[in-house]
């Protein structure tokens, strides 16, 4: 058998040692870490991730939005409910009593001044939170002028007894033997031939008619007027009511005299601009003539609007 001898190779020696399987894995882990590292790095800097705090802040905001949103939608049904009271307040409960309407302009004003919500402005959905800070102002604002309306009404309805003594019922003269000539409105004047408006109705009779209050008052004025209506008397009931007797042949009461329903306060003639013998008699409400038919029954049975005048005389005494 023949020797085999063996030859050095230095090129295959070395090609061996540059595969080492080892520190090729080695090195191919560690070019993998680098380049994660690296891209981790590049895409915080070019697409930064919240930090927990941040996370933890906006997870909140969410929550409190949410409940801004259902404070919102609390808020609307408190202004309907609010806006019902406020429709019965003025359609009904204040005219009961003859009180003004509170105007709708009133009711829903709110802070005009811009800096009570300037804080808001730094804050993300600023508009959104000016907006429901701004309808809860509002809402206060009407709860409070409301509560207020409400006390103001509570103080007259516990006068209600002098209230129905104050508005004028009785009609001024006993029905028997008297007419309406002249309602209120307007109509053709009797002396100028033209068209005027009548601010009150004409009531006919017989000289020295006795004339009676309408309702309790305070005797405000005894005068002869310039304007036509001659002798005069005028009353203030209260409550808005007033009531003013025109042509009259005398009055029985003097300035400042306290007068109840029923009390005779002067006689029928025919004072002033007057074609016969008659009363002009007037009701005002807050100053201005309004129909006095709304008012009175002249229909009233004679025997029955005596009995009334006669009560009137006995709670006197």
């Amino acid at each position: 058998m023949a020797n085999e001898e063996s030859t050095y190779n230095p090129a295959a020696e070395a090609a061996g040692q540059g595969k080492d399987p080892k520190r090729s894995r080695l090195f191919a882990v560690c070019a993998a870490v680098g380049a994660g590292i690296v891209l981790f790095v590049l895409a915080n800097l070019l697409f930064p991730l919240p930090s927990l705090k941040q996370m933890y802040l906006s997870k909140r905001n969410a929550v409190l939005m949410e409940k801004i949103e259902y404070l919102n939608q609390k808020t609307l049904l408190q202004a309907e409910r609010l806006g019902e009271l406020e429709m019965r307040d003025n359609k009904v409960y204040r005219p009961i009593f003859g009180m003004d309407e509170i105007p709708t302009a009133v009711r829903n004003a709110g802070y005009t001044s811009a800096a009570r919500y300037s804080l808001l402005q730094d804050f993300d959905n600023a508009g959104f939170l000016t907006e429901t800070v701004r309808r809860q102002d509002i809402i206060e604002k009407k709860a409070t002028l409301q509560s207020k309306s409400f006390d103001d009404i509570e103080k007259i309805s516990t006068h209600l007894e002098d209230m129905a003594h104050s508005i004028p019922t009785l009609f001024p003269v006993c029905p028997a033997g008297v007419s309406i000539t002249s309602p209120f409105g307007y109509r053709l004047h009797p002396i100028f031939q033209s068209v005027f408006f009548h601010s009150g109705t004409d009531i006919a009779g017989q000289k020295g008619t006795p004339i009676y209050a309408a309702a309790d008052g305070v005797v405000t004025d005894v005068k002869y007027s310039d304007n036509g209506y001659g002798n005069e008397v005028d009353i203030n009931h209260g409550f808005g009511y007033s009531t003013r007797y025109a042509h009259l042949h005398a009055a029985n009461v003097v300035k400042g005299q306290k007068v109840s329903r029923g009390d005779q306060i002067a006689t029928m003639g025919s004072s002033g601009r007057a074609t016969g013998v008659h009363l002009h008699y007037e009701v005002l409400y807050k100053s201005q003539q309004v129909n006095p038919r709304n008012f009175f029954d002249s229909k009233i049975d004679p025997k029955l609007y005596m009995t009334q005048v006669r009560s009137a005389d006995k709670l006197k005494q």
